[in-house]
């Protein structure tokens, strides 16, 4: 066993990846965990030098952060929260602290979906503990946001911003050939999307445009479920601006767009939406918009 079983590994994790961002969790999470059964967890029996082992437990920890990250987005909390514990294990065997780092910032993003906000503050910051000195400036960006996004669900602006404006500098001044493969998802339309969030949950409504308009500018149309999250993240500010109307229609346009995403956490996105417009009930566009939602998504309405 050697360095070309370790790069088919990644390789297949990367494309795994792309399905994941492009349909949803749901689409091909069964063959990606028979992937990981099947093909990946053998490796770790077999013969290898320590190089390569370090390497092989890595791509492993790749493997089953990805199934974690897919179980979360079809809303298997218990099952993600397993993966990405393994995961965690996995990295460490392989010494792999960055990746770790990742696996904390994963499961801090988790706690904030839940509401957990304060566990998902200490999540974020033990995986900027946990890779000092180590992780590159997009990693550690990435960790902050997650901070971030965890002190708006808090309602503590201050501290969102802060966090915020220290991931903005670190991103800025980033050198992506320190970049791991893994991160390469988290451009700045990334960075902009996690800034349209904290201020989505903070009530700034115009502020949030600010980032969302960049996000939506910069983002590749491949990754479907992000514009999808942040189209209905633009309509939601609509809403605490007091005009029903507009955000219907940007909602409806997500919608429309997001085609046949399997992805609990973007129905939770429509669904919280339409809880935000219940108060506009009889509104012309509103009361299209739940039709929609009602003929599409079911167990929504």
């Amino acid at each position: 066993m050697g360095e070309s079983d370790v790069r088919a590994v990644r390789m297949t994790t990367q494309l795994f990846m792309k399905l994941d961002f492009q349909f949803g969790g749901g689409h091909a999470r069964a063959a990606l965990a028979q992937y990981y059964v099947r093909d990946v967890s053998p490796l770790l029996e077999g013969k290898f030098t320590e190089p390569v082992g370090r390497e092989l437990f890595s791509a492993a920890a790749e493997v089953a952060q990805l199934l974690g990250w897919t179980a979360y987005d079809l809303g298997r909390h218990g099952l993600a929260q397993r993966y990405m514990i393994q995961a965690l294990r996995l990295a460490q065997a392989a010494g792999d602290r960055m990746l770790g780092g990742r696996l904390l910032g994963n499961m801090s993003h988790q706690a904030n979906y839940l509401g957990n906000f304060q566990q998902a503050i200490q999540l974020a910051r033990a995986a900027q503990e946990g890779s000092k000195g180590v992780a590159s400036g997009t990693t550690m960006a990435s960790f902050l946001a997650m901070e971030a996004r965890a002190h708006a669900g808090n309602g503590d602006d201050a501290a969102c911003s802060q966090a915020l404006r220290e991931a903005e500098k670190l991103f800025e001044s980033r050198n992506v050939a320190d970049d791991p493969e893994w991160i390469s998802y988290f451009d700045d339309a990334e960075l902009a999307g996690e800034g349209a969030h904290c201020f989505r949950d903070l009530r700034k409504p115009l502020i949030a445009q600010e980032f969302v308009g960049r996000c939506l500018e910069l983002t590749d149309p491949v990754y479907a479920r992000t514009l999808a999250f942040i189209r209905l993240v633009q309509a939601a500010t609509y809403v605490h601006q007091g005009e029903p109307c507009q955000a219907a229609v940007l909602a409806t346009e997500a919608v429309e767009l997001a085609g046949s995403l399997k992805s609990m956490r973007y129905l939770r996105y429509v669904s919280d939406l339409c809880a935000d417009l219940k108060e506009y009930r009889g509104n012309r566009e509103v009361e299209s918009f739940r039709e929609l939602v009602s003929g599409k998504y079911p167990s929504i309405a």
